[in-house]
């Protein structure tokens, strides 16, 4: 019955079974030796990863500050994808504070962080006999590059924002008057470790044109 249903899904959402990306279609994950398209999947298909900038607070000034943010790399679906790192973010929070003396970011992702979902969450993430997120299997990129914000009349704002109100819902209710603003990584270097055997440095423009498979 459409009651049971209803309580089912209510159940799922309790338990942490429910899926953790917005997206109903989402790509395969690459086989491990295809680095470049691994770092693309990443980037479209988590919704959030940790942010960090050269502080500027006076307790940390000119260290690390990380911070975990949300973001989108495009809208759901196989056109949405492009592999562009987005925030949509407010100029009064520190990270964006930290931004506007030295533009130079790093973006963390892990894969643990679709711990959850059915559908995408792998063993080797999972904290226990033979899974952590520290795990080599459990990929893990870092994109570095400079933080450049989008002229709010561009194309590239509107798409970035349809995208974040698609993928991240509620940002269309928050506050409207904490000077938002989207942000975009313009990249500089990428760091995977998806397998055993060390950490690759990826060919940027290899990354930008590898397809994803659905």
């Amino acid at each position: 019955s459409e009651t049971m249903k209803l309580l089912l899904s209510a159940l799922a959402l309790l338990s942490g079974s429910a899926a953790a990306s917005t997206c109903e279609s989402l790509p395969k994950k690459p086989h491990f030796t295809k680095e470049e398209e691994t770092a693309r999947w990443m980037a479209h298909v988590m919704d959030w990863g940790v942010l960090s900038t050269i502080s500027t607070r006076n307790d940390t000034l000119a260290a690390p500050f990380g911070n975990p943010y949300s973001f989108v790399d495009g809208g759901c679906g196989a056109d949405g994808g492009t592999g562009t790192i987005y925030f949509y973010a407010s100029g009064m929070d520190q990270s964006m504070i930290d931004t506007e003396t030295d533009p130079r970011v790093s973006f963390a992702l892990s894969e643990a962080s679709l711990n959850g979902d059915d559908a995408l969450e792998q063993k080797a993430c999972v904290v226990g006999p033979s899974g952590d997120p520290e795990n080599p299997p459990c990929a893990r990129a870092v994109f570095n590059g400079s933080l450049r914000k989008l002229d709010n009349d561009s194309d590239e704002f509107k798409t970035a924002e349809a995208a974040f109100f698609e993928r991240h819902a509620s940002m269309q209710d928050w506050p409207t008057d904490h000077s938002w603003f989207i942000g975009a990584i313009d990249l500089s270097d990428i760091w995977l470790i998806d397998i055993y055997g060390g950490a690759k440095t990826l060919d940027i423009d290899s990354y930008y044109a590898a397809d994803l498979k659905y």
